[in-house]
Parts: C-alpha cells; structure tokens; sequence
C-alpha cells in the first residue's frame, strides 16, 4: 500500500472515530440536561413513572384538575410531590459532565478532516418545485410569487417547496456546505429516493427525510419524531452537512462557529439518499434563499 492509500485509509478511520466521539459526547449533554428548563438538572429527581427533571422544575408541572397531582409530560401517570425520587446517580454524572464541559466543547467542533469529502453539486432543476426559482448556475434557491411553467416531471415537488440536489449516494461519506443567510424559515439535509413527490408530504425521519430547519427565526429542530429542538450558540448563516453511509450517520454544523449542532444515527443505506432543500414560502427577496457554497477540497497531509 503506498502512502497516498495510507493517508485515504488514516482520513476515512479518523472522520469515523470523530463521528462515534461528537455523538457520545453530544449524548451525554442531553442527557445531563432538563426536558423542561433545557439547562443542566438541578437536583435532579424521579417521578413515579420515571421521568426526570429538576427538583425547582417540579413547580412547572401540570395539575391534576381536581387535586394535587403533578402530570407527566411525556405519559398518563400522575404523581404525587411525595413521590419524587433524588437521582443522586444522575447527579454525579451531570457534577462530571460540568466538570468535563470545555473539553467536551473540543470534542463538539467541527473536524476539519472531513473536508476531504466535499462534494461539488448543483440543484436538480426536474426536481424543483415550480414556484422556485433556481439560479443559472443551479447553486441557489428562493421561493417566487409566480409559477416558472417548467416542464411536467414525475419527479417534481408539488406541492411542497422544495427541490433535491443532483448527487445520488449510495456509499462512503460526503460533505457540503449550505448558505442560509438571513432567512427565518428553512429545511436542509438527506432524503431517500423513493419519498413521495405529489401530495401531502410528512418531513420526519420516519418517512424518510432526515433534516434540521429553522422556524420563525427562532425555533431550530431537528426532523424526529416528535422534533427534537436544536439549541444554535449564535445565529446561524451558514450549515455544514456531513453523510456517512457507511455507518448510517448525518452529522451538522454551524460552519461559522465550527461546532457541532445534530447528528441523525442508524440511516439505512438501502436506497440512494439525496441531498434535501426547502426555503422559506414566505420570501421576498434574497434574505430567504439557499446557496450551495463552493467545494474547497483541501489537501489533508498525513500527520
């Protein structure tokens, strides 16, 4: 094996190795965090069900209508305040995780490696739905006031604003980067093959589509079901996009801050993925459209 083939191998174990590490670590922060008050558990305790949150979040409860019970968020079952449990295990481990939160912070930046596996790709215009408008160069999308009379396709949006890229995977790993600008309303990430393109279409990893968007301009999720919320340090005008089919895993990042935002695991690579965009419906000018940034593959000497 030369050393041209040393440096692919040593790349394509060191992304897999980074990959499995930004998910365990973003997994440990989840879990040391309250489902109600999002911020690290304060005194953590068990409900009769089982459900965690902090002990000051016991307040925030729902009650029974006719009583003192507290409701669960997430089940049927009600608990009484005499029933909450100290999670002292929980508490130890969120103590560590405080502890470990600058280091975890590195583990969470965007390695730079997987900049060799940068895809230059354009927009499927046969995909498009037809009040998007597409720029020459097939680069950029924003949504019209008017209908773009483009031929019939079976394989067009409608009526969904949204359209594909032209890259089909199948295997290995890709990355590219979007600009989102200004725009309070997106979609962006992988989508299989065969989802449907005329009709009601449900988002969601379930069906499919393996995203993360904005709503409003302020609310970041993920494509789960029921979404998960995406907490974004600072504004988000540009995303990194990381497919790797190879152990199932779609990763995103905030390109400005170079740090991790959601990793999607488990993606079955049985049928092709495309690259997935929807805009904002509610443009009027640039600030609600999407870019394909230039691909910029750097040379990754062996180290």
């Amino acid at each position: 094996m030369g050393r041209r083939e040393i440096c692919v191998v040593m790349v394509f174990l060191t992304a897999t190795l980074a990959s499995q590490t930004v998910i365990m670590a973003e997994h440990f922060k989840e879990a040391s965090r309250c489902p109600i008050c999002k911020a690290y558990l304060e005194k953590p305790v068990n409900l009769k069900c089982g459900y965690v949150c902090c002990l000051p979040c016991l307040n925030s409860l729902e009650k029974e209508p006719s009583g003192e019970g507290l409701l669960c968020p997430s089940c049927p079952v009600v608990s009484q305040r005499n029933d909450a449990r100290p999670n002292y295990q929980l508490r130890k481990l969120v103590s560590k995780v405080k502890e470990l939160e600058p280091h975890l912070k590195t583990i969470l930046q965007m390695d730079p490696r997987i900049l060799k596996f940068q895809v230059d790709m354009t927009l499927d215009v046969d995909t498009a739905n037809d009040f998007l408008i597409l720029s020459d160069d097939l680069k950029s999308v924003q949504c019209g006031r008017n209908k773009q009379n483009r031929k019939e396709c079976a394989e067009r949006f409608r009526p969904a604003i949204c359209v594909l890229g032209s890259s089909r995977f199948t295997s290995g790993r890709h990355y590219w980067e979007v600009d989102v600008g200004r725009s309070k309303e997106w979609d962006l990430g992988v989508c299989k093959e065969s989802v449907p393109r005329q009709g009601t279409i449900l988002r969601s990893s379930e069906h499919g589509f393996w995203t993360v968007g904005l709503r409003d301009g302020i609310g970041f999720s993920a494509s789960t079901k029921p979404l998960t919320a995406v907490r974004v340090n600072s504004w988000l005008y540009q995303v990194g996009i990381f497919l790797d089919m190879d152990i199932g895993n779609l990763s995103f990042y905030d390109i400005t801050a170079r740090s991790h935002i959601f990793t999607f695991t488990k993606i079955s690579a049985s049928e092709p993925l495309y690259p997935f965009f929807c805009p904002s419906v509610l443009s009027n000018n640039d600030q609600g459209s999407l870019t394909i940034c230039p691909a910029m593959n750097p040379y990754i000497p062996c180290l």
